[in-house]
């Protein structure tokens, strides 16, 4: 165990190695903030800035707003711009030519411009080892944002400060974690119950009391105590999402919508089960409505039922129609609550052997699609990144400006959790609209407590030792990543620390109660061990009872007695 845990913390090391290496040679850049205001309308939007070059005040006091003037059809690189005698005094807007910044911010100066705003798509790497004598201010800005800028007209001015970043506390994070903590709870919880049910019908078949089952047992042994898989099915199944992940990078404006479409059809089925068991304790509606034969398929529910399932449906319809609006974060959620929780009951993996194949390859999944492929990628920017963000990764931090638009933007993967950002921060522009956490960075997790709350009850543990300590390190280990957010201002793989975080104390546990043999071969073995303690309370529980003593009526009593008492 200590060598395996040595080997990982050698291969991190390795990976921001290799990064702050390559980062070493770059120039280092901030991020600023631009007010822009023509009388009526204020916007702000997001800019990126070299320190080493350009210094912007940090604060907005006695803040002195300077015109400008669009020349982005031109790159700055010839030695007279189109408009020399219109630049004087003025930022000019330029694109992103071949030739250096130094020569852009020579020719603005020489028309007496007041400084430079460069058009770019990505961040332009500066080398470190190079001197950059520049007299103007230069700053980077988006597509996207300069064509929201020049459409506030030709009286627009501006202000550039960069406000000291991270002193604002953003409250999204709490709400995302609390979600997720949540969501793995009840799923966990529900998948735990649910195998421990099947366990004990699967035992009372085995015993020849199938008869004695009960509609509702029957419909639970309809499905498996837990899934048959292999290693080599958890390899090949990681081996699927890596070449899904790669389709959406390079074909994600197709791909997008068959997502869609996906989890449009998994959440309606999701809300359905969540809060079936719910409704169907409602006296209300508790009749059945005429058989309906379609085809293959026959049909025969109750009213309240056929009302819980329109209800499902009209749900995921609105977030699909709403989806773009300010408020479908909330439906997105709800529906990503209860596909989450759905998917954690459902899946119920067989042994902690399985439990730990997947979230160490996913582990390693995570940390290569998000610290390495930036090292291969043409932008600079990881696959994982852009296929969650829907490709917004540009030098405005994806959102092209705070233009007030509340339906504008890309179409983005439903497979998160989102909230938009809480609280006031200058810099929340060059963020994301929402903090986001991936379904798999709560179903993985989350699938390892859930066999851990059917291992507790089907040993008789009564106080959950096992789940418990699982769900508290899962939050412990969720905190641990909005720290790295935090302190690093990239984005984090979550399953760097969840992995480490929840297998770990499961590990210790089933050693120190000496069980782990049991937790590693699963299901098959907690069964048997379970058949003897059953056992084993029996043979206690009946009265010692002399052999030569015993008359026939009473071994036939005692006979029947322990016959009922098994069943």
């Amino acid at each position: 165990m200590a060598a395996h845990c040595r080997i990982v913390d050698v291969i991190f090391f390795i990976f921001v190695g290799i990064t702050c290496c390559q980062a070493s040679s770059l120039l280092s850049f901030s991020y600023g903030v631009l007010e822009a205001k023509n009388g009526t309308t204020e916007v702000s939007f997001c800019v990126i800035y070299y320190p080493n070059i350009t210094s912007y005040p940090s604060e907005k006091v006695d803040a002195v707003y300077d015109s400008i003037i669009d020349l982005s059809s031109w790159d700055g690189c010839s030695e007279t711009p189109p408009s020399a005698d219109d630049i004087s005094d003025k930022f000019v807007i330029t694109s992103n030519g071949n030739c250096s910044i130094i020569k852009k911010a020579e020719t603005i100066k020489r028309f007496n411009g007041k400084g430079l705003l460069i058009v770019a798509a990505q961040v332009i790497h500066l080398s470190a080892n190079i001197s950059y004598p520049v007299e103007i201010p230069i700053a980077l800005i988006g597509q996207d944002s300069k064509t929201i800028l020049v459409g506030l007209g030709s009286s627009v001015q501006i202000f550039i400060y960069s406000p000291i970043d991270g002193s604002h506390m953003d409250y999204s994070l709490l709400v995302i974690w609390s979600l997720a903590v949540l969501t793995v709870g009840i799923g966990a919880y529900w998948s735990g119950l649910v195998r421990h049910d099947l366990q004990k019908q699967s035992r009372l078949i085995s015993q020849g009391h199938s008869g004695e089952e009960s509609e509702e047992a029957k419909a639970i042994l309809q499905e498996e105590v837990s899934l048959s898989v292999t290693p080599m099915l958890v390899g090949v199944f990681v081996l699927c999402m890596c070449g899904m992940l790669l389709l959406l990078y390079f074909f994600f404006s197709y791909l997008v919508y068959v997502i869609i479409g996906l989890f449009v059809l998994a959440s309606i089925t999701a809300v359905y089960q969540c809060l079936e068991p719910i409704v169907r304790r409602i006296p209300v509606g508790a009749f059945k409505l005429p058989r309906c034969d379609a085809g293959f398929v026959q049909v025969h529910v109750e009213v309240r039922q056929l009302v819980l399932f329109i209800g499902a449906v009209t749900l995921a319809v609105c977030w699909v129609v709403y989806r773009k609006e300010k408020f479908a974060w909330i439906l997105q959620d709800i529906l990503g609550f209860a596909f989450s929780v759905n998917m954690i009951r459902q899946v119920r993996l067989p042994s902690l052997k399985i439990c730990t194949l997947l979230l160490v390859l996913l582990f390693f999944y995570d940390i290569f699609f998000v610290f390495i492929t930036p090292l291969f990628t043409k932008n600079g920017q990881s696959v994982m990144v852009e296929v969650a963000t829907g490709g917004g990764s540009g030098v405005s931090g994806g959102t092209g400006g705070n233009s007030g638009n509340s339906s504008g933007g890309d179409e983005q993967l439903p497979m998160v959790i989102r909230v938009p950002h809480l609280g006031y921060d200058p810099l929340s522009v060059c963020w994301q609209r929402y903090s986001l956490l991936g379904f798999g960075d709560i179903l993985v997790p989350g699938m390892l407590v859930g066999f851990c709350h059917g291992f507790d009850l089907a040993t008789a543990n009564r106080r959950k030792l096992y789940y418990i300590s699982t769900l508290i390190a899962y939050g412990l280990g969720l905190m641990v990543t909005f720290a790295g957010l935090y302190l690093m201002a990239v984005a984090q793989p979550a399953l760097l620390y969840l992995v480490p975080f929840t297998l770990i104390p499961v590990f210790l546990l089933g050693l120190c109660r000496r069980e782990f043999s049991i937790l590693w071969n699963g299901d098959g073995q907690v069964v048997e061990n379970t058949r003897l303690t059953d056992s084993s309370n029996l043979e206690c529980a009946q009265p010692k009872v002399d052999p030569a003593k015993e008359s026939l009526s009473e071994r036939s009593s005692t006979t029947k007695d322990r016959d009922a008492l098994m069943d």
